[in-house]
Order: C-alpha cells, then structure tokens, then sequence
C-alpha cells in the first residue's frame, strides 16, 4: 500500500505531473529506509544479487534472485519474497533486506512481470505492467515460481516461509492457503482490514488529509482504466484491490504466523493488525504472532533505528522453535499469541 508520507510531503510541488511524479517517487521508497541515490549505488554494487530469468507457462517470464544466508551448504529453510507495490526491483535491497535473519537459509525473491533488474519504478511503469499488475496475477505467479523452485531443490527444505510485504501480503496469504508445502507466513505492514477500511480509518485518526470518498467516486466511474490514476497507481488497481478481505483466508490456515507493524504506520493503520489478532483470538487460534513497534512507520523504521533487523530475528527464533509441525510451535508458546 502506498507509504502516505507522499501526501503531505508533495504540497510544496505545484502542477499535477509534478506531483503524481513525487509520489510514485516515494513509493518506490517503500522497500527500505534507503535513500534513492543509496538504492541505485547499491544495484551496482558487489553485494547486489545476480539476477535470473523465470519463464511462466505461459510464455511470460519475471526476473528474480537466489542467494544463500548461512554457511549451510544445502539448508533446510526456504523463503520466498514476490512483489511490492509498483515496479522498483528487488535487486536493490537484497540481500541486505533480510539481513536479521539467523538460521540458514536459501532466499528467492521475484519481481513481478515487466519489473527490469534494476528498475527504481520512478518514473512510471509502463502499460504491459499495469496491465499484468492485479491480483489475480500476482497469486497464479507467485505460486507458479514457488511450485517450480521447491521441485528443482534437493533435498526439499523442511520449512518453506513465504514473507508478504504490504500489498505484498495478499498473494502470500493467499499461496500459502493453497499449497501445502508453505510451513511459515511472515507478514510486513498489513493486518486484516480491506484498502477501504485501512483508508477510512487512517482519515479518522488524521493520519492523511486527502479526501477518500472522492477518491472512490471517481474511480468508480472509470474502474478499469490505467491511464487515470490516483494518487500514483491506476484506477485499475485501486478497484482491483480497495476491497479484497484476507481474514478468511487468514484464520484458514494452521502454520505459524508473524506479523509486524509500526506503531505511527500510516499507510496501513496498526489497528487492522490489531483486529486479525482480536479476530484469531476469538476464533480459539494460537498460531498467530503480532509484533507492535513503537514509533514506526510502515518500513518498520522510526527515530533513525530500522526495526525489520529485529522482525527477522524473530522469525528466526519461530524456525527455530518450531520443527514445521503447529503443534509443536503452540507447545513453545504455550498457546499464547503474545502482541508486545
């Protein structure tokens, strides 16, 4: 979801084009605290992963990386990334993303259709992006790379994590509910409200002052567009994704979960976390594990400290704690589902 700091930061800008273009801007930000100059040195830099070609059956083809954490020459945890909200690559944040991350592990990340190896997504994305950019793509990619990467390893990883990164955690929750291989789901910046709601209550608590209701009318006058756009995505994309629900599909599944989320995040309210937590609870399920960070915002980051360090080494302690069976893992946190 975009990062809302772009709508209060942009005013000082004057015209349209100049304020549609600083949005996009920010929101190719959205993966890391990074500045865009440290971003870019960074794609071409030694630790930048070397890039790989996906081919979809269905003669399309995505760009995506592997590398390995650990000095664990065939590890027995596998975790998957796909996407992010626009077209910046993945190239430049990884490997340094998961950088709290302990256990050994082998890491894929894949970009989405049309994404190049080193696109910063600033300056628009193009019209075969857009056109490929909804959700019923991302799930049927997502778990086709998942799928093909799992039957080429060998041995097959014991644990199988899927991390969904904001708008990221539709297809994650989504892949993980339908292939039985997922042990794990680790989830960045998202909870259980739907776009409208999230929307709605950020509006509510003052943390954005662009007017919703409006946003919506005009959308729904032309839905399917990709030419007009909304505060730097397409029409398209908005009504594609304003009201999707994950929390049926959330309290379907019986692995370990853990979500974090900043305190101040105003691109997602803390309080849709908080509600998929009350809402597990309700349901008598313990398998859900919710981490508040105070003061942050949606990259986990606040006061100049990057809390996503943090967010990976507990999910490096759930791996460890847990063998891939649930039962096991409710066992270690006496069925629990603690929310600092």
């Amino acid at each position: 979801m975009p990062d809302n700091s772009s709508f209060v930061m942009y005013r000082s800008i004057t015209g349209p084009m100049c304020r549609l273009r600083f949005v996009i801007l920010l929101l190719a930000l959205a993966l890391s605290g990074c500045t865009t100059l440290e971003r870019m040195a960074y794609m071409y830099g030694s630790e930048a992963p070397v890039p790989h070609a996906f081919q979809y059956k269905d003669g399309g083809s995505s760009v995506y990386y592997a590398f390995t954490v650990g000095d664990s020459p065939q590890p027995d945890t596998a975790v998957f990334f796909y996407g992010a909200t626009g077209c910046p690559s993945w190239k430049s944040v990884m490997p340094g993303y998961v950088s709290g991350l302990t256990v050994p592990a082998r890491v894929f990340v894949l970009n989405k259709r049309f994404v190049a190896d080193r696109s910063m997504g600033l300056f628009g994305c193009g019209r075969d992006f857009h056109l490929a950019n909804n959700p019923e793509r991302w799930l049927a990619d997502y778990a086709e790379f998942l799928t093909a990467q799992l039957h080429a390893t060998v041995p097959r990883p014991r644990n199988v994590v899927l991390v969904g990164v904001s708008e990221g955690a539709w297809p994650a929750v989504k892949v993980a509910g339908l292939l039985p291989e997922v042990t794990h789901l680790a989830i960045i910046g998202s909870g259980a409200y739907t776009m409208r709601r999230s929307l709605s209550t950020l509006k509510q608590k003052g943390a954005i002052a662009f007017d919703v209701e409006s946003g919506w009318q005009a959308i729904s006058t032309d839905p399917r567009s990709i030419e007009r756009n909304w505060y730097g995505n397409p029409y398209r994309w908005w009504s594609d994704i304003m009201d999707l629900d994950l929390l049926p599909d959330f309290l379907k599944l019986n692995i370990p979960i853990l979500v974090g989320i900043g305190e101040q995040d105003q691109s997602v309210p803390v309080e849709s976390a908080c509600f998929l937590e009350s809402k597990f609870k309700e349901a008598g399920k313990s398998n859900l594990t919710l981490i508040v960070y105070p003061g942050a915002d949606h990259r986990l980051s606040g006061s100049g400290v990057s809390h996503r360090r943090d967010f990976f080494a507990e999910l490096s302690r759930l791996l460890q704690s847990t063998d891939g069976s649930v039962v096991a893992w409710r066992d270690s946190v006496q069925g629990g589902s603690p929310s600092p």
